[in-house]
């Protein structure tokens, strides 16, 4: 089984269901309506990624999350997840 390269955007950590602040939900539905997006990967203590098809899609997402108000790290990475998985949650 071969890995798909996906890319990320660091946000802080997302609160656990059901106790998730109304604007903390409205920033979550804001990120999973980017373009590209794939879904989170929680990187607990640290904070979350934000996983993204291309460069490109993870660049416009972070810029468009920081125009938001929603804090962001700067660096966009370049991660692997099997292709099984990348199938799921592309579909």
């Amino acid at each position: 089984m071969s890995d798909v390269e996906v890319w990320t955007v660091a946000i802080g950590n997302l609160p656990i269901p059901p106790f998730i602040p109304r604007k903390t939900k409205k920033a979550i539905q804001f990120i999973k309506e980017q373009d590209g997006f794939i879904g989170f990967y929680p990187v607990y203590p640290k904070g979350t990624l934000c996983l993204f098809k291309t460069e490109n899609d993870a660049k416009g997402a972070r810029n468009m999350m920081r125009f938001k108000g929603i804090q962001v790290g700067d660096n966009i990475c370049k991660a692997y997840m099997p292709k099984e998985d990348y199938d799921r949650f592309t579909r």
